[in-house]
């Protein structure tokens, strides 16, 4: 069964204006990658103990090297011709590129969509950017409603403080920001007043409790990190959301399948931030070459046998990012798997 003949992700999100529900559909009929992602940079002023991305600056030179400005602008040019209009600018900390402010400035001018994602700390510096470049909207990472726990959780000085300041600047330009919170053990009792913040300033807030590594050459234990929720006594008998149909591919679920990419900060663009490839390598070659490939890479993935065969493959909420990519397919993470039966 070909990958048209699946239901895209986009007719399940019904809060998408129909306009772009339309835009959606077409893009993933046609496989044109109208939403990116660009990870500038590893570097990052803060050091959260659950992050997947941060390499200290020592480290850095041992996993690959940023791309420059213009090597940025011209994946972005050719980007756009593709098709691309809504972008994504993270990092680390996007604001710790050397070139941001030029990268930022032109992508700008380009005249993407585009979203900034930002712990906010060092918004304040760039302040006369943003008044004349500003963002679509803001996604900033909220960890705590004090220093102290700030300091708990990403291992910094007023961490609070100037996340706070960011905040608030973006909130005084008028600039969309939604508010996203990893919940591990070191800010869980916080919940309550991260929750008072938000409320008082009026935004959107999206909590997490996911902890994932990925492939960026970060080596963390997350498990000491994780929420433990509470064992049930029995299994739930609550029918699964979506059966298991082995014909239908690993990340057909998800809702970038066929029309958005992630460019990682050495320059490899693969199709989710948590996965460890593909690495297709848009540094050195065309993005419509690369996309291309990319589109290959999808269609030729299949579940490994042991999903297939799994005794709880119809009630798994398996999804690929939580496989490795391993000689070009998925290979099973055996401690999730472990966790799902046990």
């Amino acid at each position: 069964m070909s990958d048209q003949q699946f239901e895209p992700a986009c007719r399940r999100m019904e809060w998408l204006d129909p306009f772009y529900k339309a835009v959606w559909e077409k893009a993933y009929e046609d496989a044109i990658p109208i939403s990116g992602t660009f990870e500038l940079t590893p570097r990052c002023n803060f050091n959260c103990r659950m992050c997947y991305v941060h390499l200290p600056e020592s480290e850095i030179h041992k996993h690959g090297r940023e791309l420059s400005a213009g090597e940025w602008l011209r994946i972005a040019r050719e980007a756009k011709e593709a098709g691309t209009t809504w972008l994504c600018i993270t990092g680390g900390e996007p604001l710790m590129h050397p070139e941001f402010e030029t990268i930022w400035r032109e992508l700008t001018q380009m005249g993407f969509f585009i979203t900034l994602q930002t712990n906010a700390s060092l918004a304040v510096r760039y302040e006369k950017l943003f008044e004349v470049c500003p963002p679509k909207g803001c996604k900033i990472t909220l960890y705590g409603s004090n220093d102290e726990v700030y300091r708990q959780v990403c291992q910094v000085e007023k961490g609070f403080t100037r996340a706070d300041a960011g905040i608030q600047m973006f909130r005084q330009m008028k600039i969309p920001v939604e508010l996203v919170s990893t919940v591990i053990n070191q800010n869980l009792d916080d919940v309550e007043q991260i929750i008072q913040y938000v409320d008082k300033n009026r935004l959107r807030w999206i909590p997490n409790i996911n902890v994932r590594t990925a492939g960026r050459g970060v080596d963390v234990d997350m498990e000491h990190l994780r929420i433990r929720p509470p064992k049930q006594e029995q299994k739930s008998d609550v029918k699964p959301k979506r059966e298991f149909d082995p014909d239908r591919k690993p990340c057909n679920w998800c809702k970038e399948y066929r029309v958005g990419y992630w460019i990682v900060w050495n320059g490899y663009m693969r199709f989710c931030s948590f996965m460890n490839g593909p690495d297709i390598p848009v540094r050195d070659k065309p993005f419509q070459e690369c996309w291309k490939e990319l589109i290959a890479f999808w269609s030729g993935l299949e579940w490994p046998q042991e999903c297939r065969e799994c005794e709880e493959k119809q009630s798994c909420a398996r999804c690929a990012a939580l496989f490795d990519i391993d000689d070009g397919k998925l290979k099973v993470r055996n401690e999730f798997c472990k966790k799902r039966k046990g």
